[in-house]
């Protein structure tokens, strides 16, 4: 008894054989050919599993995160945002005893777009709370809205959130350095932040350690001055 072809019956299969031909193909299965009925199986089940795997739809959140981890590996569509202001700089305000309890504001930009960035450590907490707000200096008017914002350790994900109505965006995670933030602007270019490293943060002296240290030199000046004197 002649047997059909694997490509016959994956024809079959996906029924696209039509008249002589489809009639003699299942008067052979009807007549007990278990080989030719096997190869029919088998790519009935192929057709099935690609039928399902067509109707298959995975969530965003993990649609989101793979294309935020694709955008790591193809740094030549990522811009590098450039740090504008940083608070840490300015000289600390009468009072503060330590930089701690202390926010950072930093600004970075890109292009015509400033993000606006503030990082806060928890009271008795190793984390630091990481509030920004994206604006287009260009069109202050449109809101940045719906911005994918991740937060990236290397390669890994640390944390993931999205701008609201005014541009704004949350995150926290934990104390640490070697921090990025990953955006994704509405025109879809990718932008890196390299966060400055909050555990490393200068902090100021006590203002009685400071203010020793100042009449202590002022003594040690006058004693030289006394010694040329003489």
């Amino acid at each position: 008894m002649p047997h059909f072809s694997l490509e016959e019956w994956a024809d079959f299969a996906r029924d696209v054989v039509k008249g002589d031909q489809k009639a003699a193909m299942q008067t052979h299965l009807e007549s007990g050919c278990k080989p030719c009925a096997n190869v029919l199986g088998t790519w009935t089940r192929v057709r099935e599993a690609a039928t399902r795997e067509k109707a298959y739809q995975p969530s965003e959140n993990v649609v989101r995160t793979l294309k935020s981890l694709g955008a790591i590996h193809i740094p030549a569509k990522t811009s590098l945002a450039r740090l504008l202001f940083d608070s840490s700089s300015n000289p600390i305000a009468a009072g503060v005893r330590s930089a701690a309890t202390v926010a950072r504001q930093l600004l970075y930009g890109v292009g015509a777009y400033r993000i606006d960035l503030r990082m806060e450590p928890q009271m008795d907490s190793d984390k630091v709370s990481l509030v920004g707000q994206i604006l287009n200096s260009a069109d202050p008017a449109k809101q940045a809205t719906a911005i994918p914002v991740v937060l990236l350790k290397g390669r890994k994900v640390l944390a993931e959130s999205h701008t609201n109505g005014f541009g704004e965006f949350h995150l926290q995670c934990d104390l640490e350095g070697s921090l990025q933030l990953l955006l994704t602007l509405p025109q879809g270019s990718e932008v890196r932040i390299p966060l400055v490293e909050p555990a490393k943060a200068s902090a100021p002296q006590d203002l009685k350690t400071l203010e020793s240290s100042r009449v202590t030199g002022m003594g040690s000046r006058k004693r030289k001055s006394t010694r040329k004197r003489v």
